[in-house]
């Protein structure tokens, strides 16, 4: 019986392969391609994130009592939502996310894997790389190649930690905004005189650096984002060396003087 269905079964396949159709195909896969794509990039882009909090998370997960105890971890993460975590490993490998990406655009490559590489051997490979990410521990036949993918996740790392910590909301420094009080007291605003000939030449190329990389921006909104948010950085460190010089003066060894002398 099972033989017989199994028969049937083929035939019906076989059939079905006959009638195929080239351009009836196209046209039915075409849409459902892009939208596989903008879902999965949309997927991936959250699963990376995810890892990059998650996998960054200082503590413990054996005591529940301490204050140290995580609560989520990556691997419980992908198992609430529906993977194994070494299955989203697997996924967010040939993920690049836009701000990593040449062409500032989340991006998926998707190729056919090297004839030589066995799925033993990428789960190998894997599995050295993650314990290196996570030690800093390269073995002693650790390869050219892997040292490139390894700076490359580090470099990726270190750009999402920036990329996160750039889209949440900035947290004043300092008690005192020093930087509004000049300008507020200023009637005109112009720029500060440096004395130093090789810090104007130092400040002029910092400058030059910036409007070269505002001018990367092509919609005016995006611009005017990361013009805002120069700004804010700038405002911060003005803050920071303002608050530490006025903290350094009234601590001076004038102040001391007076005080040993009473």
């Amino acid at each position: 019986m099972s033989k017989q269905k199994d028969s049937g079964a083929l035939v019906e396949l076989e059939r079905v392969v006959n009638q195929w159709d080239y351009d009836a195909s196209v046209k039915k896969m075409r849409p459902l391609v892009g939208e596989w794509k903008k879902a999965t990039k949309e997927m991936l882009r959250e699963l990376y994130f995810a890892k990059q909090f998650l996998s960054r998370q200082k503590g413990q997960y054996k005591d529940p009592d301490a204050d140290n105890y995580l609560l989520y971890s990556w691997s419980s993460y992908c198992e609430e939502i529906g993977l194994t975590y070494q299955t989203a490993n697997y996924l967010l490998k040939p993920f690049t996310p836009r701000e990593l990406s040449n062409d500032q655009k989340d991006t998926l490559m998707i190729g056919a894997p090297a004839k030589t590489e066995t799925t033993a051997n990428t789960a190998l490979l894997e599995a050295r790389m993650e314990k290196v990410l996570r030690t800093g521990k390269r073995p002693s036949d650790w390869s050219a190649k892997e040292e490139t993918e390894y700076k490359r996740r580090k470099e990726s790392e270190r750009f999402a930690s920036l990329a996160l910590k750039m889209n949440m909301p900035a947290v004043a420094a300092t008690k005192r905004d020093y930087f509004a009080d000049v300008f507020k007291h200023s009637k005109d605003i112009v720029n500060f005189k440096l004395a130093d000939q090789h810090q104007i030449y130092a400040q002029a190329a910092i400058f030059d650096h910036i409007e070269a990389y505002l001018n990367e921006f092509k919609k005016p909104q995006d611009k005017v984002t990361a013009a805002f948010n120069i700004a804010l950085k700038a405002r911060n460190l003005a803050n920071e060396i303002a608050e530490s010089y006025f903290k350094s003066v009234d601590t001076s060894p004038a102040t001391n003087e007076e005080h040993d002398g009473e």
